[in-house]
């Protein structure tokens, strides 16, 4: 009974042991891994980092505009409608004040007006004060000379009454001639405390008058800089109803609908578009990835609506991308933990940008810096450790691809 046993448990076993031509796969194949995965080690790799965001322009002035309501006030009409061409200074849209005092047309020429007839009787008053301070210096010039004179009398009627004393003294003037003497000198005297005191008052009026003068002035001044101001923000604000375009271009959207509906100070109205050659990428990246990119780097692009095939690690393999170079990278963050990078055209670069007819600003973009070039297994092997990508040995300059 035990022959037969063994005999079965034999057959068994070599029934479910594997063909030899299967080994043999299983062999070859794992060496066949094992020598592409050794090969992949040294297979060269481009370190990248990666970002997206949308075409843009690089300078301020040929970004697309907005056209704000500079006060509150209601849609009149509108004098465009989006995809008109228009002209730095044409009229976008025309606005109704909703302030009382601008329901007026003539607002501005009224308070104008009004400038004028306050100002021609300020400047009249000026004017009679400065009459007024000169006939105050005449009065003072005047009593100058009384007091001259005065001065002039007392010296006369002294040397007159030392001569009639003298005269005395030698019995030859009489007592009358003396007292007369006497009085005229005493009259003198008086006359001359007189002029002095009319001189005081003379110069007090001058002063006052000269001090009333600079008032007047100084109020025609102030009130003409204050009317000066009034007529000026109400020309402004009805030249504020106009609503112009800002830049030369293409209306590209209008935000508010009208006439009549009502806008607030700030209001968005509309947006203007530029005509411009003017692009660039501006795209937004880790805060690790900003610690190891500097402007000169460059980049690999992929815009939305052009076919691309792109290998980050393999840019001589990628296909209908186009190359840019970093520009500017901001020092401050979003408040996100991102970065935002402007990408500007490779001019070392044979592939241009599509046209701006077909690449418009907006369009959404994804791009990969160029770092240093390593092997693919110590790529691998970086990633599995999170460790960040090599820092170039040439800073600031764009590594060759």
């Amino acid at each position: 009974m035990d022959a037969p046993t063994d005999l079965g448990r034999t057959s068994a076993l070599q029934a479910a042991q594997s063909p030899a031509i299967t080994r043999s796969i299983l062999v070859v194949s794992a060496l066949f891994l094992v020598v592409l995965g050794v090969a992949l080690a040294f297979v060269p790799w481009r370190q990248t980092v990666s970002g997206s965001g949308e075409v843009t322009a690089y300078a301020p002035e040929a970004r697309p505009r907005t056209v704000e309501s500079r006060i509150s006030a209601r849609v009149a009409d509108w004098h465009v409608v989006e995809g008109d061409e228009v002209a730095k200074g044409d009229t976008v849209a025309v606005l109704e004040d909703l302030g009382s005092s601008y329901l007026d047309d003539q607002f501005a020429d009224r308070v104008a007006a009004q400038r004028t007839n306050t100002l021609n009787g300020l400047r009249l008053e000026v004017e009679r004060a400065r009459q007024k301070l000169a006939q105050a210096r005449q009065k003072r010039r005047s009593a100058d000379e009384k007091v001259s004179n005065a001065t002039l009398g007392v010296s006369t009627a002294r040397t007159r009454l030392a001569r009639i004393e003298d005269l005395q003294d030698d019995g030859i003037s009489s007592v009358r001639d003396l007292e007369t003497a006497r009085l005229k000198f005493q009259k003198a005297r008086t006359d001359s405390v007189a002029a002095a005191a009319d001189l005081a008052a003379a110069r007090r009026a001058v002063e006052s008058a000269r001090l009333n003068v600079e008032r007047k002035e100084q109020k025609l001044e102030a009130k003409q800089a204050a009317l000066s101001r009034k007529v000026g923000n109400a020309r402004e604000r009805a030249s504020n109803a106009i609503v112009r375009a800002p830049i030369s271009g293409t209306v590209s959207s209008i935000n508010r609908v009208g006439p009549g509906q009502i806008v607030k100070k700030g209001t968005t109205l509309a947006t203007v578009a530029p005509k411009t050659d003017d692009r660039a990428a501006e795209l937004f990246v880790s805060s690790i990835g900003a610690s190891l990119i500097e402007p000169g780097r460059q980049v690999q692009l992929q815009f939305s609506g052009f076919p691309a095939l792109q290998f980050s690690g393999l840019p001589d393999a990628s296909t209908g991308t186009f190359t840019g170079t970093v520009r500017f990278i901001d020092p401050v963050g979003d408040g996100s933990g991102r970065f935002r990078m402007l990408v500007v055209p490779d001019t070392s670069d044979t592939t241009s940008w599509p046209s701006p007819e077909y690449l418009r600003q907006g369009a959404p973009a994804k791009g990969s810096v160029l770092l240093s070039s390593v092997s693919l297994g110590y790529e691998i092997w970086r990633r599995m450790n999170g460790l960040p990508p090599q820092l170039s040995t040439q800073q600031g300059t764009a590594p060759a691809k």
